[in-house]
């Protein structure tokens, strides 16, 4: 019996480092040549010969291992994509053809690995389940050694034997995703689930592995819930046996992060349960997504939700493709490019034919292809037609042209014409131009034939104007005064003292109690500082606690006034020392049973000092002699010290030395604030002078 070629196994990155570069294309050849064998062979010599075919499994677990773990060399240029096709289509006849694949083809590691070269592939997923159900029994044994497997390494310490476990189960994580049958055997009992639970709850696992567990119990569970493999009883068990190991529910529960709580706050498990318990009610899955929600509020602030970023392809790169013929739209294009990336021997314009007839559907296009159930039409075309299509120009000298328009398909629908909230307004120049623009638009004088003479003789609108004239005219008091700005800062130039007065007694009082009321506030948040710092603490248990409770009523202050009382207090210990003295003032009175009242100022007479020559002070002591009522006798007012004062008596005259003293000290302290007030008692001893001769100066 003939056998096929044997086939070499890829070399790991450091051997291929040392292989030049003709040497490697030569490689490539070599392995396409032999792929190309097994797959033009007939079925019924593949079916003789491949069962026995060893080392193609040698090769595509080497292939599928270097390119899952990024190798450039296996994923870039003309040559390593064909090559990845092709290990498709052979790993593919060689799981679906056959009854019995060779020895280790059906394995978790190389089954994984495929996966992981091809995540987004449709193809996939469909061969994938049509193996599994030729092949189930093997698969999952195989399925079982991982689990075995895993729960060994994760109970080995070790930097190797952590990085081989993340690897492991990163592969079988990928595995249930696409065949979601291998995830139902990884939730099948409760040893493996309770080893991942441990392994997450151990204070030395890293975060990378922790998040890699959740990853693989979530694919797990969620592949419960297939409509191909639905199992609610065995979810609902996992989900019981997780809320026990937690302690969900159970007045001991520590509230820290486990493996259920990062589960249900990192990713949708409840919302996919309570989306299928939505169409399929059970009492015991409610209760128990009552619960989980409980939960979930509860342990939210330990985890984030995981966010997978779409990756958005901005078109920058070289492109590498043949020319595009413009009479085909690029979306018609590439959908089929993806039906060719799996038949390559399919011509593009037996590919488009196949489009227009499945309505631009490439799944259902491969699905038919798959299955060899085209129409009785489509069998009888030539599967090799291609496209008329250029040939390849050189990217270095591109030719500058216009870009093609855009032509649909022939079953896509109509483009829907793009409207914003401008689309309503009037265009004037639009307006201008068509027949609506009289009355309504006008460009320059409305009469441009009338002159100013025409104008102003024209009355027939005079009645109307005058009319309106009179009424806004009668809408002006002319009575009003205007404000007063003579002594705005801007005029005067100086300082002006733009404080309220003393007269308005109510709102004086006013000002009093709130001070007060302040006062008395810092005093009773002083002795509660004092008392129990901690009352002050910023965390939720201290402001449910009951003496912030009290202390908020006492005060009638929030939460966040009394914190940052208490912050700024420590920042200012000239308030605190402030703070602590009115404290001890109101103590000492209140022990002694005396009011604490402020310090008065005397008011009897005091005779000023000889010295004291300000005309302020003078005036309002009262320091003179003779007529009673002003303080003087004259219009000097002899208490002013100066002027003509001095009739009626006033300051003692001085004489000598010492009145020289006395009279360069008083212009020194008449002239040091004349600068600062701008001279307005000057200003204010004339007008009272004006006032007393009957307000005519002069």
């Amino acid at each position: 019996m003939a056998e096929f070629p044997p086939l070499a196994p890829v070399p790991s990155p450091a051997v291929r480092r040392t292989i030049p570069s003709n040497d490697w294309d030569a490689c490539l050849d070599a392995w396409m040549t032999l792929l190309g064998i097994r797959l033009s062979v007939t079925d019924q010599k593949f079916k003789d010969t491949a069962p026995d075919d060893l080392s193609v499994v040698s090769f595509l677990d080497s292939f599928y291992q270097h390119a899952a773990a990024g190798d450039s060399s296996l994923q870039s240029g003309p040559k390593a994509r064909q090559l990845r096709k092709l290990c498709f289509l052979t790993t593919r006849r060689y799981l679906l053809s056959l009854s019995s694949p060779p020895e280790g083809f059906l394995s978790w590691q190389l089954l994984s690995n495929l996966c992981c070269c091809y995540p987004s592939s449709t193809a996939l997923k469909t061969s994938l389940s049509a193996a599994w159900d030729l092949h189930h029994e093997k698969i999952s044994s195989s399925i079982e050694k991982a689990k075995s497997l895993v729960m060994k390494q994760i109970s080995m310490s070790g930097k190797s034997a952590a990085l081989e476990v993340i690897s492991n189960i990163r592969r079988l994580t990928i595995l249930a995703s696409v065949l979601p049958s291998c995830g139902q055997i990884l939730m099948a009992g409760s040893d493996y689930l309770d080893t991942l639970y441990e392994a997450y709850r151990a204070k030395a696992t890293r975060e990378e592995l922790r998040k890699i567990l959740v990853a693989n119990v979530y694919v797990g569970l969620v592949s419960l819930l297939k409509e191909t493999t639905i199992n609610l009883s065995l979810l609902l068990d996992q989900l019981f046996s997780l809320k026990a190991s937690a302690g969900v529910g159970t007045p001991g529960m520590k509230k820290e992060a486990t493996l259920l709580s990062d589960l249900v706050c990192s990713s949708d498990l409840l919302q996919r349960l309570e989306k299928h318990l939505a169409s399929h009610p059970q009492k015991r899955g409610e209760d128990l997504l009552a619960s989980l929600r409980l939960y979930q509020m509860e342990t939210s602030p330990f985890h984030h939700r995981y966010q997978r970023r779409k990756r958005v392809d901005k078109g920058k790169g070289l492109a590498t493709d043949p020319v595009i013929p413009e009479e085909l739209h690029a979306h018609k294009m590439s959908l089929v490019s993806q039906v060719q990336d799996l038949f390559p021997d399919l011509g593009s314009a037996f590919v488009v034919r196949l489009l227009d007839t499945y309505g631009d559907n490439p799944e259902t296009v491969i699905s038919h292809l798959l299955d060899d159930s085209l129409t009785p039409e489509l069998q009888s075309l030539d599967r090799s037609e291609q496209l008329p299509s250029a040939a390849e120009p050189s990217h270095a000298h591109l030719e500058p042209r216009p870009t093609p328009p855009a032509i649909p398909s022939p079953r896509a629908e109509p483009i829907p014409s793009r409207r914003n909230v401008f689309d309503d307004d009037v265009d004037i120049a639009e307006l201008s131009l068509s027949g609506d623009a009289e009355g309504k638009l006008r460009f320059g004088r409305a009469n441009p034939e009338l002159t100013a003479d025409e104008v102003l003789a024209d009355r027939s609108k005079h009645a109307i104007n005058k009319a309106a004239i009179l009424s806004a005219l009668a809408t002006f008091d002319s009575d009003d005064d205007e404000r007063d700005d003579t002594y705005d800062v801007a005029d005067v130039g100086g300082t002006v003292d733009s404080a309220t007065t003393g007269t308005d007694a109510e709102a004086d009082a006013v000002a009093r109690n709130q001070r007060a009321a302040a006062e008395q506030i810092d005093l009773v948040l002083l002795r509660a500082y004092k008392s129990n710092a901690a009352i002050f603490a910023r965390d939720s248990t201290t402001r449910r606690s009951q003496p912030r409770t009290l202390l908020k009523q006492e005060t009638n202050m929030t939460d966040e006034a009394i914190e940052g009382w208490a912050v700024m207090l420590s920042r200012d210990p000239k308030r605190l020392a402030k703070l602590e003295n009115k404290l001890a003032d109101d103590i000492s009175g209140a022990g002694s049973g005396a009011l604490n009242q402020p310090e008065l100022a005397p008011t009897s007479y005091r005779r000023p000092h000889p010295t004291e020559v300000d005309s302020d002070e003078g005036e309002s002591s009262g320091y003179t002699s003779g007529r009673g009522g002003r303080g003087g006798g004259g219009r000097g007012g002899g208490a002013r010290g100066r002027g003509r004062g001095g009739r009626g008596g006033g300051r003692p005259p001085q004489s000598g030395e010492q009145g020289q003293q006395n009279s360069a000290v008083a212009h020194q302290r008449k002239e040091q604030n004349k600068a600062s007030r701008a001279n307005h008692n000057r200003r204010q001893q004339r007008a009272k002078k004006i006032a007393r001769g009957g307000g005519l100066p002069g």
